[in-house]
Parts: C-alpha cells; structure tokens; sequence
C-alpha cells in the first residue's frame, strides 16, 4: 500500500514511517522542515504544512506512478515551548483540528476515505476511564491545550464520510530502542480499566497504527490502547 503521512518527523511518526517500509509499503510524508526527516527508499518527502489543503493534495500526487495514495496515517501533535507539561503552548489553539480537516477534505477530493489518526487517552469519552489524579493532571497544567484539539479533532472527525479510526494511547514512553509488541485493545471508553501504571512504548503503537491502517480495523471507532 502507499500512505500519506502527516506528523512523520514527530517522536512516534518516525517509527510508522520504519515499520511501513520495512512491511515493504511505501509512503509520502507531507513535513514542514525536509531536513527533519532521512530519505530513504520507498518514501517521498515534500515540504508543506498540514494546514494547507492545496499542500495536502500536492503531496498525494507527489509520488512516482503509479504509486498512488489509499490511506493517511496522522501522529500529529501539539507543540509546546518545551516538554514540560506547564511549559506555553506554541502551536495554534485548533492545529490538530484544522489539520485534519484539511487532510480529510483534500483525501475525499481524490476519492481517499481511510484515515487513522493517533489521538491520546482522555479524548472524547475516554476521560471519564482515567484515574482522578490523571484527569487532575491533564485538567490542570498546559497538557489541556492539547487536549481540548484532541476532543476536537474527536468531534470533528465524526462528521466526516471519511473511514476514520481513532487511536487513544495512555501515558507514551518515548524508548526508541524498545521492540514494538503487541497492545492491549480497550473500548473507545478504555473499559474502566485504566491505571496510573498503564503506558503505552512509542514502537508498539506506531506498529500498531500500520496494522489498523493496512488491514483496515476499527473503521469509524475509537479505541484506547496500552501496552
């Protein structure tokens, strides 16, 4: 298959990037900085941002023919002046959303439907699955920004004629040597079954993504995952 990748220079998004080609798929990574991301064979890199819809579109006819665009995989994510959870919110308040609404509108104008999009636990109905010191955490610090676009995204999305698979990691652990494995599959609520001790390896879910997205799973859900 041949993707279109959003987010493919971000902590998770270079590993879906890996895992495609070494499934032997290729892939099409829209990025706004090419100098963030390796070439390598079987992928093509152009330069954009995911807000623009016309870039959108030049990257899904960007690729050799007769290579051509049947799914989207996002790892989008928000961007903050640092990795603390206090630290100000850089990226525009609705980047996640207007992202993938320009993604959604520039696939279904080439007849494109299957999007998978990783999201975050606590997005949508999932919040009420989190631990209460969880939520405290996320309610409270700048983490809620990115939150807020998530439940957008999570609104929004729905109202689409995309075949949309929404992704929901707990708390993601960033070991890019850590073999990927396979993930425990929660309702879209995450089961009531959620612990401040559940994670989610960065290599396990980008593996994941690849598998949703290839053999076309959970279409119009939202899942949470964990390892």
């Amino acid at each position: 298959m041949h993707f279109l990748l959003l987010g493919a220079t971000g902590r998770t998004g270079k590993h879906v990037v890996t895992e495609l080609l070494a499934q032997g798929h290729t892939a099409v990574a829209l990025v706004r900085n090419p100098a963030a991301i390796t070439g390598r064979k079987g992928l093509t890199v152009v330069q954009g941002s995911p807000l623009n819809k016309a870039d959108i579109e030049k990257a899904l006819t960007a690729s050799p023919e007769p290579l051509a665009v049947s799914a989207a995989i996002i790892t989008l994510n928000t961007v903050r002046a640092s990795d603390s959870p206090f630290a100000a919110q850089v990226s525009p308040p609705r980047f996640l959303a207007d992202s993938c609404e320009a993604a959604c509108a520039a696939l279904l104008a080439h007849d494109i439907r299957r999007i998978v999009v990783m999201s975050t636990a606590g997005a949508g109905d999932s919040w009420k699955g989190l631990p209460v010191v969880s939520r405290a955490f996320m309610g409270w610090t700048n983490v809620k920004y990115a939150l807020k676009d998530h439940n957008l995204v999570d609104q929004e999305i729905r109202q689409t004629d995309t075949d949309w698979t929404l992704v929901r990691p707990v708390r993601l652990e960033f070991d890019d040597a850590a073999p990927a494995k396979d993930m425990g599959i929660l309702d879209s609520a995450g089961g009531g079954k959620l612990g401040m001790r559940d994670c989610a390896q960065i290599t396990s879910v980008a593996r994941l993504l690849v598998k949703i997205a290839v053999e076309g799973l959970y279409v119009k859900e939202a899942i949470v995952v964990r390892d």
